[in-house]
């Protein structure tokens, strides 16, 4: 397999193709100069912290530079906490403005965009010129039991009372700061609720912070309801239009002053992170005057079931937590969203928004932002897979761009890619990047870039959540390869639309319903369960839907879900109890036209909101009723509890038809924790039913190729007129040789290799009934893209047993054999098949280098270690090695024979495994630089018979060094005077004491592997 990899890597360099000429493709040759040279928008930016502020405009403009350089074309600059004790420059000082004035200058002159963060120090939208009255504010509760029949006289409850979520601030009681908004009490029953028959508004009784009341029979519970500011950040009132156009143009017009010119040209977005916005003890995000909002938007006084919130009061709590979720939502969006994006347009700027951790809906907010944004890393933490398909805030942003119509969608990358920094390689973060390739990301902002005055890595000055792309990384060197990869990505799935066979409804609603204090969780604790990964690893990609593009946007064309260009042939209610009406009534009318829903383990039964909620609750219990009502088995008819042979019943599928469409019930599909529940992919009843209407748009024979599952080859598919655009990865560690049948007619295929940025001809593939069935060879974690256009090559091999073909003209094939033997082809040339036979001989056996292998290792701190050896080793396994971060450099020479500079050998250059990027030099002729598995190097011109030099560079991660550190490293004494010489930041670094490292140098074995290229005439 490895060498199958090698002749792809010949291919690119080497293919030559004449195609018959159709006039599609010159939508695609316009792109061609944009993908070998991409635009500095789609190259990688960075975050690019200042911790304190100590910088200059020298420093500012190398690291600008060398950033340049490297292939970041853009920073998104962001203030943070002190890491010295003296020669920080106070955010936003005529000191600090200058600073940023220089970079904005720098950075036009470089061809580089500049992002500021609307905020700081730190990423919370707020600052310490917020005003008191004008930062975040808290509703909270507070209670207390009471026994009836007597009078109670005394002080409200002060009490506050601590819940699970990590995000709250914990104190015990109020601290006499607070606005009292209401007092109501309700009559606890024996099941612990609270009846909502019995709930009181007392608020008028209250005098100061005292109540008389007379306590009627039974046990009672008094409630409080307190405004309390939140004085744990500097955050504003995201609630408040005042204080939102107050710090708008108080921090807009800073920047607008300094720079404003540059706004919409190299000053591009300004830049608002997930919310995250800390809670006090039972507090939801609250603000003046919402009372009176909440009462003229939903028409009832929110004062007398403000209980519901926290407490269970019969059958209204949630219905009241629904309208309070949903009232949020709207305010937020209207306040915050539109205040700042707003001052934005009137200022030619974008917003840029991670629109997640807020009490607004995902999907609308993301689709709101002029950028939005995501986050979460494959693999983060060691704990997610590489092959990630959690369903999370990458799918929520991406698929609110695709619904609300923003072609860019940006992203955080690589946060946490380890929970210990320095340990990221270039590999591994390619792999992270194509998590976020696949879920619909096109701008990368890389997490990220510390400035430092310091030339060495110093753990303690630098942020701990991170992975460490920078100068002082030992593999910076290199790191434009993957800049380069990335930019070529994110340029071509800019082009054209996605395009998605499933709409998942996003049960936003039916969450909402169950829990008003939870506005950070990101799913809002919703559990997708295998769904992500059954629909993605089948070939069927999706956008989640929400209510509002449901409502408002949906349209129903030829029995298919119309959202702008996309047409969605399914859509999946996932676990959902609770619907609005409204929504349930336009699935109906979308089954009725011809539509396909899929119901997984449940049907909703209940509406939402407290307006006419028995009327809508009825409703929606008919309306489920009629669209997934369960047909009577038919008499004598076995049950298959594997396939679908038609309407009726088989295990855990309920089917019905409804006008020209149908709907579907099924269990155990999201949750599948017992071994039984699960299917292999070719027979699961889960995706039986989806292939029932739809054949996958990326189809893997599962059956054929014996495979239970697939575990990482996957896909995105975008749609340019009549041609379709596929970016396909195997996002595992192992080589790929599944053939693929793309759901497409057009036959003109081109290969677009994002490393190098070669096009070529795709000439191996065959129709099949579901579509266009393509040969794939992919190495473990490789990537490409397919384009399918409309026409047909002069000829194709419709079926053939070498690795790969060209064209060369008359009437002739240029095909790749991997070793000696008889190879069969099937040659279609319109209308005509012909099958032909060739001989293939004179390939010579792999050649394993071998001998003295003479290593240096020299490093910062490190004193230099020189061997020979036969033996290739980890670094780690020598204690006088172990440590070492840096280059190391192999030498060897070698013999090669004349027989393997036969006429039509091509020789490529295997090293073998490597820790983790090697730079080859071959007789003194530069090779390449490998950096991921797999990858090969073409070596037959610099080769030759006789003797030859091998010279290999390898350079390993900072891991190894910042492993053996006792103590961090003391400020340089050139610095001392400017920063002083104390710690601010006294905690040991986690990554001190490391275990286990990674293997490190030149490992093997080495070897010059040889392919022949053959001509075959038709």
């Amino acid at each position: 397999m490895k060498n199958v990899i090698l002749i792809l890597a010949i291919l690119l360099s080497v293919s030559t193709f004449t195609m018959a000429r159709n006039p599609g493709d010159l939508a695609i040759d316009s792109i061609r100069s944009g993908f070998k040279n991409p635009p500095a928008d789609c190259w990688p930016h960075t975050r690019w912290w200042w911790p304190g502020n100590p910088v200059s405009k020298a420093e500012i403009t190398h690291e600008l530079e060398e950033m340049r350089a490297h292939g970041i074309r853009g920073v998104e600059q962001i203030s943070m906490s002190e890491v010295y004790e003296k020669g920080n420059i106070p955010y936003l000082s005529d000191e600090f403005m200058e600073m940023l004035k220089h970079t904005v200058k720098e950075a036009k002159r470089l061809g580089m965009e500049v992002s500021l963060n609307f905020g700081g120090p730190g990423w919370i939208i707020g600052g310490a010129w917020v005003k008191e009255e004008e930062k975040s504010k808290d509703l909270v509760p507070t209670f207390m039991d009471l026994n009836g029949n007597q009078v109670y006289n005394g002080n409200l409850p002060d009490r506050l009372t601590k819940t699970k979520r990590s995000w709250e601030h914990f104190t015990p009681k109020l601290d006499g700061d607070e606005t009292l908004l209401a007092v109501v009490a309700g009559k606890i029953e024996q099941d612990g609720q609270i009846s909502e028959k019995s709930l009181i508004n007392l608020t008028a009784t209250v005098s100061g912070k005292k109540i008389n009341w007379k306590v009627p029979e039974g046990e009672w519970r008094l409630m409080a309801f307190w405004l309390k500011k939140n004085g744990i950040s500097k955050a504003v009132d995201h609630f408040s239009r005042q204080a939102m156009e107050n710090y708008c143009n108080f921090l807009g017009n800073k920047f607008y002053g300094a720079f404003g010119d540059e706004f919409g040209k190299t000053v591009e977005s300004l830049f608002v992170d997930s919310f995250e916005l800390p809670n006090l003890s039972s507090g939801i995000n609250w603000s003046t005057g919402l009372l009176e909002a909440f009462r003229k938007e939903k028409g009832y006084d929110l004062t007398p079931y403000l209980p519901a919130i926290w407490w269970n009061v019969g059958v209204i709590s949630p219905k009241i937590r629904f309208d309070v979720n949903e009232f949020l939502h709207e305010t937020g969006l209207n306040v915050f969203f539109s205040t700042f994006l707003g001052w934005c347009e009137d200022h030619h700027i974008k917003g840029r928004i991670q629109a997640y951790g807020f009490n607004t809906d995902n999907i609308e907010a993301s689709g709101k932002a002029h950028i939005p944004e995501m986050e979460i890393t494959a693999g983060e933490k060691d704990a997610a897979d590489w092959f990630d398909t959690r369903i999370g805030p990458k799918q929520y942003v991406a698929s609110g761009a695709h619904l609300y119509g923003r072609k860019v969608v940006s992203a955080e990358v690589y946060t946490f890619i380890h929970w210990e920094r320095y340990r990221e390689t270039l590999e591994e973060l390619k792999i992270a990047s194509d998590g976020y390739l696949m879920a619909g990301a096109t701008k990368f902002y890389n997490h990220g870039f510390n400035f430092s005055p310091e030339k060495i890595v110093t753990p303690t000055r630098s942020l701990p959540f991170a992975a460490y792309i920078q100068p002082q990384n030992v593999w910076w060197k290199y790191y434009p390869k993957l800049a380069e990869y990335i930019a070529r990505s994110a340029y071509l799935l800019r082009q054209g639309d996605f395009t998605a066979d499933v709409a998942l409804y996003s049960p936003l609603a039916n969450q909402w319903a169950l829990n008003a204090l939870n506005m950070r969780k990101w799913t809002r604790e919703f559990e997708w369960g295998d769904l992500g990964e059954l629909l993605i690893s089948n070939g069927y990609n999706y956008d989640l839907i929400n209510d509002d593009a449901l409502q408002n946007l949906a349209t129903v064309a030829d029995g298919n879900l119309k959202i702008r260009t996309n047409e969605y042939k399914v859509l999946i209610l996932p676990n959902v109890e609770t619907i609005p009406l409204k929504t349930l009534e336009f699935i109906e009318k979308y089954v009725e036209m011809g539509g396909i829903v899929i119901a997984l383990e449940r049907i909703p039964e209940k509406s939402t909101g407290l307006a006419d909620y028995k009327v809508s609750d009825n409703k929606v219990r008919e309306l489920s009723d009629n669209l997934f009502n369960k047909p009577k088995q038919p008499e004598g008819k076995p049950i298959n509890p594997y396939g679908l042979n038609g309407p009726g019943i088989v295990e855990g599928i309920v089917m019905n038809p409804y006008g020209k469409g149908g709907t579907y019930r099924l269990k155990n599909v999201i949750d599948r924790q017992i071994w039984w529940d699960k299917r292999s992919s070719a027979l699961d009843p889960f995706l039986e039913t989806i292939r029932k209407h739809i054949a996958p748009d990326f189809g893997i024979d599962f059956a054929y190729e014996g495979l239970r599952k697939n575990e990482g080859l996957t896909f995105i598919h975008r749609k340019l007129g009549e041609k379709d655009i596929y970016f396909i990865s195997n996002i595992q560690d192992k080589p790929s040789a599944i053939p693929v049948t793309f759901r497409v007619k057009n036959k003109v295929i081109r290969k677009w290799n994002p490393c190098s940025g070669a096009i070529t001809p795709v000439l191996s593939f065959c129709e099949v009934k579901e579509g266009i069935k393509v040969p794939l060879n992919l190495a473990p974690y490789e990537s490409l893209f397919l384009e399918f256009s409309p026409g047909e090559p002069e000829a194709y091999v419709a079926k053939s047993e070498f690795i790969d073909v060209s064209a060369t003209g008359n009437r002739g094939l240029k095909a790749v054999a991997l070793q000696n033997g008889t190879y069969s082809s099937i040659i279609k040339t319109g209308r005509e098949e012909k099958k032909i036979t060739t001989e293939v001989s004179g390939i010579p056996a792999p050649f394993l280098i071998s001998g003295a292998w003479n290593m240096e290792l020299k490093g910062e701190n490190f004193p230099a270690v020189t061997r020979k050896s036969e033996e290739l080793t980890s670094w780690i396994e020598d204690p006088l090695t172990r440590n070492f971060s840096g280059t190391g450099r192999y030498e060897i020479n070698f013999t090669l024979s004349p027989g393997y500079f036969l006429n039509g050998l091509k020789l490529c250059l295997d090293l073998g495994k490597v820790g983790s990027v090697a730079e080859v030099t071959l007789n003194d002729h530069p090779l390449g630089i490998t950096w991921m598995r797999g990858q090969k190097l073409e070596a037959t011109q610099a080769l030759k018979p006789g003797e030859n030099k091998l010279v290999i560079l390898v350079t390993n991660t900072l891991i190894n060094r910042i492993s053996a550190m006792k103590e961090p490293p003391p400020v340089p004494e050139d610095l001392i005077s400017r920063f002083g010489s104390g710690a601010v930041n006294q905690e040991i670094p986690r990554e001190f004491g490391f275990k286990p490292l990674p293997a490190s140098g030149l490992l093997g074995p080495v070897r010059i592997i040889a392919v022949k290229e053959v001509a075959v005439s038709y």
